[in-house]
């Protein structure tokens, strides 16, 4: 998202980031970030529940995709890292667009660790939501 962010601008649309840890384990880890958009921490994971986030089970980590996935980010730079403190590696995130009444008009809920729409895919679902 962040690579094609001048994109996200050009629509019009707020973009909204959440995470499940701690404020404090946030922080430290937005000390390494610079990210455009806005971030918030939900470490009861209470939108996670609400928006019916699932969860990985350890057996997920080594589905052919999965690794897949991890060797093509570790390909691009991506390094592998000791998660934070409190950090739940098992949590399922997901993408969602809302329109201007704040009425869902896309999910994509997560079915492993590395599933996530495109940037191209949610830029489409932001046009189609307007």
């Amino acid at each position: 998202m962040q690579k094609r962010w001048d994109d996200f601008v050009a629509t019009g649309a707020a973009v909204l980031a959440v995470a499940h840890s701690s404020l404090q384990v946030l922080r430290e880890y937005l000390k390494t970030r610079s990210w455009s958009f806005e971030v918030v921490t939900d470490p009861d994971r209470a939108a996670y529940s609400r928006l019916e986030l699932g969860r990985a089970a350890v057996w997920d980590y080594f589905r052919p995709k999965v690794l897949a996935g991890y060797l093509r980010a570790v390909s691009q730079g991506w390094r592998v890292r000791r998660p934070y403190g409190g950090e739940d590696l098992h949590q399922l995130g997901g993408d969602f667009v809302l329109d201007r009444q704040h009425r869902l008009r896309f999910a994509w809920r997560s079915a492993d660790p590395t599933d996530r729409p495109s940037a191209e895919q949610l830029l489409e679902a932001i046009r189609t939501a307007v």
